[in-house]
This record gives C-alpha cells, sequence and structure tokens, in this order.
C-alpha cells in the first residue's frame, strides 16, 4: 500500500485550469487501489504571502514521514523531499510581464529549489518539460509528463446545427501572452471591411472587461459580445452552440480550453505556438486550423476559412475534433502518475 498525501490548499482559491487538474486528478487517485489517500488544507483561502506560509512552514509538519506528498499546483513545501510536485509552466519565466514583480520573484526563486528538492518533477505537456528542465536547471528525463484531460461534462449536443449567422466563441483573459487584444483588433478589421457575414457574433467569456482595451475602439460593436464569468454549464453551451472557439494565445502550458471545445465538437482556431500543437495535434487530422498568433492576416484569414465552410464540412471538422479529444483522459494522466510513484 502506498500512502499518498494531498496538499489540497487548491480546495480554497478560485477554479483555474490549474485547480481543474488537481480536482480531476484526487478524483481519479482515489479510485484506485494500492493507494492509502489523505489530504491537508488550510481551511480557508490563504493568498499571497500567507499561502506560501503555510505551505512552506504548516504543511510539512502534518505529513507522515513515510507519506508521499502530492503537490499538483505548482508550488509546494521545500523541506518535503519524498514529494511529487506539478509545475505546470515555465511562464514566470518566459512571460514575466505577465505577473506582478513580488509574484515572479518568489516563483523564480522557489521552483528550482523545490525541483532540486523533490524525489519527483512533473509537467503537463512536452513543451512544458522542454521549457523547464532550462529554467530549473534540471535534465529533461528527470521531468514525467502527465498530460491533461477534461471531464465529462464537456462533450458534444445530441444535435449540432449549423443555422443562423456565424457565432464565434473565445475565453478572455488580460493575460498579455493570452494574445486577447490582437485579436479583437482583427476582428474589427473584419467587420469594418465586411467580411462578416450580417450577425456574426464574437461571444467573449472570462474576466475581461471592454473598459481596459480603451486603446480599441470596439466597446459599443454590436458583433462583440461581453459574457464575463460564466458557470461550466453555460461553458459547455457555448463551445455546443458556437461555429468556432478561436484561441490565439501565445504561450500555454498545456490550454485547456481549446481541448474542451474539442471535446463538445466545436471546431477550432488555434495558436500554433508553445504546446498548443500538442493539444489540437498535426494538422493534416484536420481537427483543427492553426494560425499564426503574431500575424493579423493569417490570423483573420481563419476566421473568414472558417465563415466560408459549408455546413457539411463544419460537420467533418468537428467528428475530427471529437476524436482528437478522446485522445486525452484522466485516467491517462493517472496511470502515468501511479506508474512513478510505485
Amino acid at each position: 500500500m502506498t500512502a499518498l498525501t494531498i496538499n489540497a490548499r487548491y480546495k480554497n482559491r478560485p477554479l483555474t485550469g490549474v485547480e481543474r487538474f488537481a480536482f480531476e486528478v484526487e478524483k481519479q487517485l482515489r479510485n484506485r487501489k494500492g493507494l492509502e489517500i489523505s489530504e491537508v488544507d488550510p481551511g480557508r483561502e490563504l493568498s499571497g504571502l500567507k499561502g506560501h506560509s503555510w505551505e512552506q512552514f504548516v504543511l510539512p509538519s502534518r505529513v507522515k514521514g513515510s507519506d508521499i506528498l502530492f503537490s499538483p499546483c505548482n508550488t509546494g513545501p521545500v523541506s518535503v523531499a519524498n514529494q511529487l510536485v506539478v509545475i505546470h509552466d515555465a511562464a514566470v519565466w518566459d512571460y514575466p510581464e505577465g505577473f506582478s514583480r513580488s509574484f515572479g520573484t518568489v516563483y523564480r526563486n522557489l521552483l528550482p529549489a523545490l525541483a532540486k528538492r523533490c524525489r519527483w518533477v512533473a509537467t503537463v505537456s512536452e513543451f512544458s518539460r522542454g521549457r523547464l528542465a532550462e529554467h530549473l536547471k534540471v535534465p529533461e528525463k528527470r521531468i514525467l509528463v502527465l498530460g491533461n484531460a477534461t471531464s465529462s461534462d464537456f462533450c458534444p449536443p445530441e444535435n449540432r446545427t449549423s443555422d443562423g449567422p456565424p457565432r464565434f466563441f473565445c475565453v478572455s483573459s488580460l493575460d498579455p501572452r493570452k494574445n486577447f487584444v490582437r485579436l479583437i483588433k482583427v476582428w474589427e478589421q473584419l467587420r469594418k471591411s465586411g467580411k462578416l457575414p450580417e450577425g456574426t457574433t464574437l461571444r467573449i467569456a472570462g474576466g475581461a472587461n471592454p473598459r481596459n482595451f480603451s486603446a480599441i475602439e470596439f466597446e459599443d460593436s454590436p458583433s462583440v459580445k461581453w459574457l464575463g464569468r460564466i458557470s461550466d454549464e453555460e461553458l459547455v453551451a457555448e463551445y455546443q452552440s458556437a461555429t468556432a472557439f478561436i484561441f490565439p494565445s501565445l504561450y500555454e502550458g498545456f490550454g485547456l480550453p481549446p481541448l474542451e471545445a474539442l471535446a463538445c465538437g466545436c471546431p477550432v482556431l488555434l495558436s500554433n505556438r508553445a504546446s498548443l500543437p500538442e493539444v489540437g495535434g498535426p494538422e493534416s487530422e484536420g481537427a483543427v486550423i492553426y494560425f499564426d498568433p503574431d500575424d493579423e492576416s493569417s490570423m483573420g484569414s481563419s476566421i473568414e476559412q472558417m465563415i466560408g465552410f459549408s455546413g457539411a464540412e463544419i460537420d467533418r471538422i468537428s467528428r475530427k475534433a471529437i476524436e482528437r479529444s478522446q485522445k486525452f483522459s484522466w485516467e491517462s494522466v493517472a496511470d502515468r502518475l501511479v506508474t512513478a510513484l510505485k
């Protein structure tokens, strides 16, 4: 029997991709034979210095000496060597402008010390493994690639229709690496040049506020619909009803939203950067349409290409999208993790 203590600090934080990963993996581990699972959490949300202090000084005292500590959300206590820590990406080095100075300083010092101390280091993509090996100064062979997946809630609709004007969907963020400003600029260029059919909309979910993009005059555009933060049920509905999901990110450790869209049978227009081709697969598979996220004409052409597809062509891409998504599962992520632990 393998005794495993889970660093469950994530359960008191807002749900993002990293926390979703932790929830799903813990659920899988609890169904595995041969594992004795316990968890430790602070009981309330502790952000910033308070969270790190709990993790570094309180958590170690609550881990039994023979237990393996599983830290699934980027950080863990440096004092615990018998630990598997999942570091999802190397963005604090590769895109430092997306983080506050204090956050970046803490992580750029903490993560290398943690990686050298821990018995196992894991991540979620081959791209992240390469970038982390360089910044953490550890051999790539020491970093386990676990992958990522979606929950069963992300699934195709019973009947997918392409009636009505095209509807494009995206998940927004003000993080510069998400490249959202360029997407809006391209969209407005297409609209003003008459290349969007009457009624075509770009629906935006997430925390972005249009007032934060004051340099681009699009707030009153009838073709842009701001949804704000939405529930998982609403997110699934958007994927299922969209003509296509567009993801212009410059940098992702994995890229969960495109995989969620694929699982819902939604055609995906996808940046060809970082880990994203690992999610979308080879262009020859036909599950996604790639574009250069630095090239406005490339991004615009992908949108025009999707608008020009017939209903039958969209159905074909939708089927390919579902097939691609089925190559990812939480069961396989847990298999890799359990194999490493044993």
